[in-house]
């Protein structure tokens, strides 16, 4: 997992939505906002590590280590 979601995010295309959807289940509070702070440092949020996880899971499965 070198890249941030982010990164991730852009390189596939992948919808803000699709993201959110896929943390909700872990964090049921996670929505638009929370990612868009999440992809910026300057808010100092960071994903924890298991939703980054079911991140790469569900989108990138061939780039986990």
């Amino acid at each position: 997992m070198s890249k941030t979601i982010r990164e991730l995010r852009q390189e596939l295309n992948i919808p803000v939505k699709d993201i959110v959807e896929v943390v909700r289940p872990l964090y049921p509070k996670f929505d638009k906002v929370m990612q868009s702070k999440a992809e910026n440092p300057e808010y100092g949020v960071e994903l924890r590590k298991d939703a980054v996880e079911a991140v790469y899971r569900e989108f990138a499965p061939e780039k986990l280590n």
